[in-house]
C-alpha cells in the first residue's frame, strides 16, 4: 500500500513537472531529461510512469477536456443569455489557467497544435454549443457561432500574448477584454458588435 501511494504521489509529481516544462517551451521544445531532474528521477525511471513526451502531453490534455466538461456543466444552465455565459466561462477558464500548471500546460499544447491541425480544438466546439444552448435569441447578424469565435478569439488571444508562461494577470485580461465589448454592444445598442460580426 505504501509503495502505491509513493508511486501515485511519484506520478503526480512527473505530470506538475511537465506542465511546467510544457508551459515554459512547448511540446517540440520541452525536454524529458528536464521533466526528470525537476522530479529527482531518472529518465529511465520517469518512463515507468510515462512511456514518452507524447503520453505526458494526453495526460494533460486529458485534464484539460475533465475540466472543460466541469466548467462547461456549470456555466450551461443558469437563464443567463448566451454571452453571458460565454464570458462566465471564459472567465472561469482564465482563472484555471493561472491556478493549474497542468490546465496552463494542456491549453497551450491545444493551441499550439491548433495552427497545424486540420479540425478546429474541442474547445472551441464546446464554445459554439454553449453560445448555440438555451435556446436565447441573439441579435441579428450575430449568430452562435460569431460569439463563440469572438470567445475563443478573447481568450486564447489573451492567454498567446501574456507577457509571462505562467500568465499571471490573465482573468484580469480577459475580464477587461470582455468589459470593452461589453461597453461597444451597449453604447451602440449592439451595433457595434453586430457590424464586426458581419465583416
Amino acid at each position: 500500500m505504501a509503495k502505491q501511494a509513493r508511486s501515485l504521489r511519484t506520478h503526480e509529481l512527473v505530470l506538475d513537472a511537465a506542465a511546467a516544462e510544457f508551459v515554459r517551451h512547448g511540446y517540440p521544445r520541452a525536454n524529458l531529461q528536464h521533466v526528470a531532474a525537476r522530479t529527482g528521477l531518472t529518465k529511465g525511471a520517469l518512463y515507468a510512469h510515462f512511456a514518452s513526451k507524447e503520453h505526458l502531453a494526453r495526460a494533460l490534455t486529458g485534464h484539460l477536456d475533465e475540466v472543460v466538461d466541469e466548467l462547461l456543466a456549470r456555466h450551461t444552465d443558469g437563464g443567463l443569455p448566451a454571452p453571458e455565459r460565454l464570458r462566465a466561462l471564459c472567465c472561469a477558464l482564465a482563472e484555471r489557467v493561472e491556478s493549474d500548471v497542468r490546465f496552463n500546460a494542456a491549453l497551450r499544447l491545444v493551441t499550439d497544435e491548433a495552427q497545424s491541425a486540420p479540425e478546429p480544438p474541442r474547445l472551441a466546439a464546446d464554445l459554439r454549443a454553449l453560445a448555440a444552448g438555451g435556446g436565447d435569441a441573439l441579435a441579428e447578424p450575430v449568430s452562435a457561432e460569431s460569439l463563440a469565435d469572438l470567445a475563443v478569439v478573447i481568450l486564447v488571444g489573451a492567454y498567446c500574448t501574456a507577457p509571462d508562461p505562467e500568465r499571471r494577470g490573465l482573468a484580469g485580461r480577459v475580464r477587461g477584454l470582455w468589459d470593452t465589448v461589453d461597453r461597444s454592444r451597449t453604447a451602440d445598442g449592439g451595433q457595434a458588435v453586430e457590424e464586426t460580426a458581419t465583416r
